[in-house]
């Protein structure tokens, strides 16, 4: 038996149990004693309410709070509303069903509310495929970032490409990173959409929960949510004052250090503010900035050394001021500032022909793949400065929830990278002042329980507004910056050398195409290129949405969705600059600024079934739509526009509760059906540095299950056994004329302007970055009674099966199957709430990547962290 089978087979051991039990959860239900159920409507809005606070706060009795027709025992065990949550939806909170109370001792347990539907409802009874975590389940698990969330939840990815984070979810999602392109998988922090990937790797902070919504979210979410989306919802400002602090240092100087404080300055009005400082060394080791020479006279690689670390500074300041009893106003202020070296120092760990023919005149050694050592001889440098602004303003008559909120995000990055990801002075990237400046705004109508829509009917009416303006003031591209006349500092060229200008082979071929292209002489032995590339898009985009649920009766219920969206893309600047000895500048080319205006209708349509209380299944269809856009990053061709990708998924789920909430257990098989998917290449001779093109079709079957459950409830509350298992298959169904690179001599060849040769037929080829099977498996205990506090021990393991980088499923561009342990033991304090962890990450000191970059070159690679082991304290007060 294979890997793969015997861990299938071991998860589906882990979910045989909890999918056998119902009728031992009827029997339970029906002879439990100490269970007073409460009614709950029929409509999703009214899924129970956590039987505590989800970020671990406390919670009073408020009989005001339940239903009509709850006894007094239900009042007595309602919780107060969930507070604090700055949810695009309801204000006010479920009523509460006090026979679902989570069972007592593990943290894990807690029922957690979303707003996956614009209103706050409980995970259990909302007909979407969502993974969420509380505070308290995020701090433990030890997740304070994406990177950590991937791991926990089945069916997501996380990567990294060049300081920028790449995330898919069930197989969809972009490795494309430049502002000219969209992520698949929509982020958003307090309802508020964050557009580009270098700003969704930042820590989270405080935060009350973070939820992930698989599939497409078109409807309610719009545009780039193809894959799905990430909700975080950070602490707000409330009435009581609290504080926490959070410091841990690990392997490698890795420290992290955390701060909240609420401050209520009058009765109506309260203040936040929330810091992280993040800083580690490179867990790298080489060199940096040390030139090899044709002559081999320079650049000694012999003795490796620790690499510049990358640091992270963020604050977020929240104020909420509650005008009236249903009127408050939410304003507030982030600021994120990253840099270091991080993946920008990336080793080149197999050379193309290209690459291998100038290592050898150079003497350069290839670096082993694997390991974690680099020697490149440009100072990789990342810096990214995030700055929002954004409010909400909340207006609650009694029979609709008024909503409004905005922002606005002005983002700026330098970025410079050795393309060729070795000692040799070949291609060289800078991106100095790469900005973005976003403006958002969005108006909801929600409707709300006894408002002005019949007890049958909710719905939700919004109207959304995006406008945008990104780019690279001044991007420098350098191939053989060095060369002049045949000579290198003054240095002539080895005749070995100079054969491979003036010949055929594909240096020469690489320069030749360069120099056409610009129009420059490239007779007898062509100097290197030096461009400056200036590049800036526009973006205008409106929507208006609806989303409807009718509940036929108490277990019957139908939504049906729409949202049409309206954008406009232009060209703002292309332009293509020669950049002279004397660092002078001259224009070589002026591109057409072209425009395209699209429009998109995307539906939904969900059935959703109680056969009782505890179990609903569904069935759903849903489209999700990724904006078109123009490639504006080029060196010798027009810009090209990229057509729109769209994404039908059909899901048919169960969401079941059983054993009086000591067990859940969620499951769906689904099917993506993808057109014009957007995918990326890399490639000088292609005419740009990063391009994308069309794959008319694709498509991707799967299934997953996630349980959480409490064996042995009586006689041990504080153990939960929590795993998740996705499969996937995902091949392209048609892909006629590909990009990618030759098997042998790494040169490219494509469909656009550029290429070599002709395109090659991928269909049939497997989907990049989608495992076929991906999970993860943890036991946390928490023993009680121990001095005056608790220790709690925890354990996870999370399995990839391995996937492609390329969509040309070359061999080079596959990761392997890969584990990763982590595990750890903490100490609560309670009278002091003061909790003391030790930790330790990858046990197994699995190598396995973050990011493969492939381009004319060959294959660089920036592996994930090795075996870590650290230390974190937390105190709240």
């Amino acid at each position: 038996m294979s890997t793969e089978s015997r861990l299938a087979l071991a998860f589906a051991l882990s979910a045989a149990l909890p999918a056998a039990l119902p009728t031992m959860a009827w029997a339970q239900d029906q002879t439990a004693g100490d269970s007073v159920d409460v009614p709950v409507a029929s409509d999703g809005a009214a899924g129970a309410a956590p039987a505590d606070d989800a970020t671990g706060a406390s919670s009073t009795a408020d009989p005001s709070q339940a239903p009509a027709g709850a006894d007094a025992t239900a009042d007595a065990a309602a919780p107060e509303p969930y507070p604090g949550t700055l949810a695009v939806g309801n204000d006010e909170p479920p009523p509460v069903d006090a026979g679902k109370a989570a069972p007592a001792g593990n943290r894990l347990m807690a029922e957690v509310i979303v707003t996956a539907q614009k209103r706050e409802e409980n995970i259990q009874k909302v007909p979407i495929s969502i993974t969420a975590f509380s505070a308290d389940a995020l701090d433990a698990k030890g997740i304070d970032d994406a990177k950590g969330l991937a791991q926990a939840t089945p069916g997501m990815y996380y990567g990294q490409t060049v300081n920028f984070a790449v995330i898919y979810i069930r197989g969809v999602g972009s490795d494309a990173f430049l502002p000219d392109s969209d992520p698949s998988i929509a982020t958003y922090i307090d309802g508020i959409y964050y557009p580009f990937a270098n700003g969704l790797s930042q820590a989270f902070g405080a935060v009350e929960r973070v939820e992930v919504l698989k599939g497409p979210q078109g409807t309610l979410f719009g545009r780039n949510s193809t894959g799905g989306a990430i909700n975080t919802v950070t602490k707000s400002p409330g009435p009581d004052f609290e504080s926490s602090l959070l410091a841990s240092y690990a392997s490698y100087n890795d420290m992290k250090l955390r701060g909240y404080v609420n401050i209520p300055i009058v009765d109506s009005l309260a203040a936040s503010l929330s810091v992280v400082h993040n800083e580690e060394d490179s867990y790298y080791k080489g060199t940096i900035d040390n030139p090899a020479t044709p002559l081999n006279l320079g650049g000694d690689a012999s003795t490796a050394r620790s690499l510049p670390g990358t640091t992270e500074n963020a604050a977020r300041v929240k104020l909420k001021w509650d005008i009236l009893d249903n009127l408050d106003f939410n304003i507030a202020g982030f600021v994120d500032l990253t840099q270091g070296l991080s993946s920008s120092a990336m080793p080149n760990v197999d050379p193309s022909l290209i690459q291998k023919s100038l290592d050898t005149l150079y003497g350069v050694t290839t670096v082993q793949p694997g390991t974690y050592r680099t020697d490149v001889d440009v100072p990789g440098y990342f810096r990214s400065n995030n700055k929002v602004v954004y409010g909400q303003f909340n207006y609650r008559p009694d029979w609709l929830d008024v909503k409004l909120l905005g922002s606005h995000q002005k983002i700026v990055a330098d970025n410079y990278f050795d393309f060729d990801g070795t000692r040799v002075p070949f291609i060289e990237f800078g991106a100095p002042g790469q900005f973005a400046d976003v403006t958002t705004g969005e108006l909801q109508l929600v409707s709300k329980k006894d408002g002005m829509l019949p007890d049958w009917l909710d719905g939700i009416v919004g109207l959304y507004y995006f406008k945008e303006k990104s780019g690279f003031p001044d991007n420098r591209l350098s191939v053989l910056g060095g060369l002049s006349n045949g000579q290198i500092a003054g240095i002539p060229l080895p005749s070995a050398l100079t054969g491979l200008l003036t010949g055929g082979g594909p240096l020469a071929n690489l320069l030749n195409t360069l120099t056409d292209g610009l129009g420059l002489p490239n007779g007898g032995v062509p100097n290197g290129v030096d461009v400056s590339l200036h590049d800036q898009l526009g973006t205008k985009s409106w929507a208006a949405y609806t989303q409807e649920t009718v509940h036929f009766n108490d277990s019957f219920s139908f939504t049906a969705g729409v949202r049409y969206q309206q954008e406009q893309r232009h060209v703002i600047q292309s332009d293509v600059l020669l950049i002279n000895t004397d660092g002078s500048e001259a224009p070589l080319l002026s591109f057409n600024t072209p425009s395209k205006k699209s429009h998109d209708l995307s539906p939904k349509f969900v059935l959703d079934y109680n056969f009782t209380k505890d179990v609903m299944t569904y069935l759903s269809w849903t489209k999700g739509y990724k904006s078109g856009t123009f490639k504006t990053v080029n060196v010798y061709t027009q810009p090209q526009y990229v057509k729109p990708e769209t994404v039908e998924t059909t899901e048919l789920g169960i969401k079941s509760t059983f054993l009086d909430g000591a067990l859940r257990f969620n499951a769906a098989a689904f099917q993506n059906k993808i057109h014009d998917m957007q995918v990326q290449f890399i490639s000088v001779l292609g005419g740009g540095v990063a391009q994308l093109e069309n794959a008319p079709g694709a498509r991707i079957r799967g299934a997953e299950f996630d349980t959480q459950w409490t064996p042995l409830r009586t006689l041990d509350p504080g153990l939960v056994v929590a795993g998740g298992l996705t499969y996937l298959h995902g091949i392209f169904t048609s892909y006629p004329q590909g990009s990618g690179y030759g098997l042998t001599d790494g040169i490219f060849f494509g469909r656009l302007p550029g290429g070599i040769n002709t395109g090659q037929d991928f269909t049939g080829n497997k989907i990049t970055r989608t495992p076929k099977l991906s999970g993860s498996f943890g036991l946390n205990q928490i023993i009680d009674g121990i001095g005056n506090g608790n220790i709690e021990l925890a354990a996870d393991l999370y399995y990839n099966s391995g996937f492609y980088y390329l969509a040309q499923n070359s061999p080079t561009s596959k990761q392997d199957s890969y584990y990763v342990v982590n595990a750890s033991v903490s100490y609560l304090y309670e009278p002091w709430h003061f909790r003391t962890t030790v930790f330790g990450k990858n046990l197994t000191d699995e190598r396995y990547t973050y990011s493969k970059f492939i381009l004319d070159t060959g294959t660089l690679e920036y592996l994930a962290p090795p075996r870590t082991f650290g230390i974190r304290l937390g105190l709240d007060f």
